[in-house]
């Protein structure tokens, strides 16, 4: 009888093997069966473990480490609480994947489903954690941790870019940075850039800012890369004004408008040149000694204008209608690479 149940099980995992193993289980030639049976013993133990790491397991919170590469700033803050009291009543429905750690029993790397992770470990009460094991290379982990992510909860974008820069920083290749994130080579150098220019701590101090896409995260970046305020200490004196239930994009706003001011608190030298609009209306003609259009210039106290005659360069004129966000965004760059001269 245990030979037969041995039979069935081993039967049962002969598909987890290849034909070469499958045919190591023939007879030696002098008909003795032992080696082959123990070369069958251990295929049927690879075999167990196989199917064990891509069944759903419950295992205990504390046998996780969150290890790996960080893709949410503030974990323990970002809806943990609400999550919690979800799976409390309706059960973790969606198991997270772990990896098991090398050379240790029964201890794993978290390699998605951190929000559920703190949220059993906030439970508590000896609640499990229903999970899947598989072994994983590095790549092919952060490949999948990137997926699910974008499947789940939206990162924001500022955890995006950590998570490029961080993946950039491991030296992973950009093709793989690429497939975990789903964007191309342009974005991720963006990404790059963006945490390169703003400093942790005062990303730490906004949080992930869910409401916050990449073009004021990028103003915030010239802000704090201008050089010319201490962008961590003035965010600090700008959230001290704010009251401390707001939420991190709230708190984006704070550090955002509070920069601004900062750097362009009035001077003698921006009042003097608001001196000079207030006198009186200035016109003239720009560029009429260059092989563009000739543009009438006209500044006073309340507005400044460009204009020309598109009848005379309606290609260049349809050309700039297209590209005028991107022209006013390369003039105010390089006013604040010059200083505001």
């Amino acid at each position: 009888m245990a030979r037969k149940l041995f039979g069935m099980i081993e039967a049962g995992a002969r598909g987890l093997v290849d034909e070469e193993e499958v045919a190591e289980e023939q007879p030696a030639p002098n008909g003795n069966t032992a080696p082959n049976r123990m070369l069958s013993t251990t295929r049927l133990s690879d075999g167990l473990m196989s199917l064990q790491a891509n069944s759903i397991r419950d295992l205990d919170p504390s046998a996780i480490i969150q290890s790996g590469t960080r893709d949410r700033i503030d974990i323990k803050a970002d809806g943990i609480k609400e999550l919690a009291k979800s799976i409390v009543e309706h059960g973790q429905h969606v198991p997270v994947l772990v990896r098991p750690l090398p050379g240790e029993i029964d201890r794993y790397e978290i390699v998605y489903g951190r929000r559920r992770l703190a949220a059993i470990r906030l439970i508590g009460g000896g609640m499990t954690v229903k999970a899947i094991v598989r072994k994983m290379g590095d790549e092919e982990a952060v490949v999948a941790q990137g997926h699910e992510n974008n499947l789940r909860l939206d990162p924001s974008h500022i955890e995006k870019a950590l998570f490029a820069a961080e993946l950039r920083q491991k030296k992973f290749s950009n093709d793989v940075i690429m497939e975990a994130l789903n964007v191309d080579r342009f974005a991720i150098s963006k990404m790059v850039k963006l945490i390169e220019d703003i400093p942790e701590e005062l990303i730490e101090l906004i949080g992930p800012a869910h409401d916050i896409g990449r073009r004021p995260w990028r103003e915030l970046g010239d802000l704090v890369a201008s050089g010319k305020i201490d962008a961590v200490t003035t965010a600090r004196q700008a959230l001290e004004k704010g009251s401390k239930e707001i939420s991190s994009s709230e708190r984006f706003r704070l550090v955002y408008d509070g920069l601004r001011k900062e750097l362009y608190a009035p001077s003698q030298t921006s009042n003097a040149a608001l001196q000079q609009l207030v006198h009186g209306p200035t016109r003239r003609m720009v560029g009429e000694r260059g092989p563009g259009p000739a543009l009438e210039f006209k500044a006073g106290s309340r507005a400044l204008s460009l204009s020309f005659r598109t009848k005379a360069n309606p290609e260049f004129g349809s050309w700039l209608e297209r590209n005028i966000d991107k022209v006013v965004s390369d003039l105010h760059e390089r006013w604040m690479r010059e200083g505001k001269e």
